[in-house]
């Protein structure tokens, strides 16, 4: 949780700093997350803890560039696993965790600038950090994995107002494989409120 507040901190930040041109976008989403792939062999429980911002700014009249930070934790309670590590192995319940945290520089693509109902198509790209946990009784084993990602998405802008909008958006999280973890997938539901400038 504090790791999410320190980056929500930073893109605030960078956004105060940057927000003051025409045709930008700042939007606060909660984020539903259903585990695919290697994913949902660890852990295959869709979870709703998942909150993202983002920032996008038009530099051509249907193209807008930007960034995209967020959390968004994965959670499941394994009945009566075996958990090695070296040379001990425990038996027991297992809760497990994974954090996600993806830090994208993103592109998206609008389908039209004018109308309430804005459909659009993005790319994003950079890296996510995974931080697993399992919890057995006394014992806790956590270890964290910085992973290159890449993020399309699809979904509609609502912009009833001059200033103010909503979005809903699909998007699908792939992380390629680092020393210690395979490559992890997900995909994002997102629902957001978007301050338009």
């Amino acid at each position: 949780m504090k790791k999410s507040i320190i980056l929500a901190a930073l893109l605030v930040m960078v956004v105060a700093g940057v927000a003051q041109a025409q045709s930008s976008f700042f939007s606060i989403n909660y984020s539903v997350s259903i585990p695919t792939g290697t994913t949902s062999d660890y852990i295959d429980q869709v979870s709703g803890r998942g909150i993202k911002l983002e920032y996008q700014r038009f530099i051509k009249p249907n193209f807008a560039i930007g960034g995209e930070i967020g959390s968004y934790t994965l959670y499941k309670r394994e009945e009566s696993k075996v958990y090695t590590e070296g040379s001990a192995s425990l038996s027991g319940v297992q809760y497990r965790y994974q954090n996600n945290y993806p830090i994208l520089v993103t592109g998206t693509y609008f389908a039209n600038r004018t109308g309430e109902f804005r459909p659009y198509a993005g790319l994003g790209l950079g890296t996510i950090a995974h931080d697993r946990r399992i919890d057995m009784g006394v014992f806790s084993s956590e270890e964290t994995h910085w992973q290159f990602a890449l993020r399309p998405e699809l979904g509609i802008l609502y912009r009833p107002a001059q200033n103010v909008g909503f979005r809903l958006g699909a998007k699908y999280y792939q992380s390629f494989s680092s020393s210690n973890l395979d490559g992890q997938s997900t995909v994002g539901l997102d629902f957001g409120i978007v301050f338009i400038r």
